[in-house]
């Protein structure tokens, strides 16, 4: 065997060795473990839980199951009122994200790492993040308890939790931008003003478009819950929780199908946003 021939083989040595894949990593440790928490968790609600299952009554189940299908027992004014309430709760969801939106702005772009001082980056976060660590309909209450129940009321903390949500999302947009870009406008004596509007914005603009419709969903979604579980009147939520209490089937499920196509409508936006993110 050549000298050449020795040497290749040490190295193809060495590297088999520093490659060498461990057996078992932490990750899909952790993933094994936080599963058998669960499935033990599952198991113990199970034996632990009792259920009435002799009042399980499968033929009523069928019954309401038709029922929510027969619009022909709708009049037309009762799909209309339905019509304008879920026009209203799309409204309210979209008037709430965009106030959102241009508030958490500035303060985006305080949070944002490369565009601010650590110092004020790591304090804006941390309120953001305390802030979003509560839900939405929590901070609801919170304001309805404090200023009554409006639907103004549901707006303000509506308002307050996508602040936080968009804070976030714009400092991790605007994070993701070039760094030589914003070098070479600092070069060529460029002003903090014209970093954002000529290097941050242009190259953000399609990402927070992408944020801004996932937001108007989660907010018409929680506009929706905002009805039945807060009592605020105007909203699509108002009119499930009446019919729901009222036992009419056909007007609860026309309303809740009306509901599943604006979110659909909203997942088939969103999509096509992402992937020209993506690209």
């Amino acid at each position: 065997m050549t000298e050449i021939q020795l040497v290749s083989e040490n190295i193809q040595g060495k590297k088999a060795k520093r490659y060498k894949l461990k057996s078992q990593e932490t990750s899909d440790i952790l993933i094994k473990l936080i599963l058998l928490i669960f499935g033990i968790l599952f198991i113990t609600f199970l034996v632990s839980t009792t259920y009435k299952w002799d009042q399980f009554r499968p033929d009523l189940i069928l019954t309401i199951f038709g029922s929510f299908f027969r619009f022909d027992a709708l009049k037309i004014s009762e799909m209309i009122t339905i019509s304008s309430l879920l026009v209203n709760t799309i409204f309210l969801g979209v008037l709430s994200t965009i106030l959102a939106a241009v508030i958490a702005f500035p303060f985006g772009l305080l949070a944002a790492s490369n565009l601010s001082s650590v110092k004020c980056s790591n304090i804006i976060k941390a309120i953001a993040s305390f802030v979003r660590a509560v839900p939405t309909i929590i901070w609801v209450l919170i304001f309805i308890s404090s200023y009554g129940l409006s639907a103004t009321t549901a707006v303000v903390g509506m308002i307050f939790h996508g602040w936080a949500f968009f804070v976030k999302s714009y400092s991790e947009s605007f994070e993701e931008v070039d760094p030589g870009v914003i070098e070479a406008l600092k070069a060529s004596g460029a002003s903090w003003f014209q970093i954002i509007t000529e290097a941050v914005l242009p190259s953000s603009s399609s990402r927070i478009i992408a944020w801004l419709a996932m937001r108007s969903e989660i907010n018409f979604a929680v506009a929706v819950v905002v009805g039945p579980a807060i009592g605020v009147a105007g909203t699509i939520g108002s009119v499930i929780n009446g019919y729901s209490r009222s036992g009419f089937y056909p007007g609860l499920g026309f309303s809740i199908l009306c509901v599943f196509v604006v979110a659909f409508l909203f997942e088939i936006l969103i999509n096509k946003l992402r992937a020209k993110t993506i690209e």
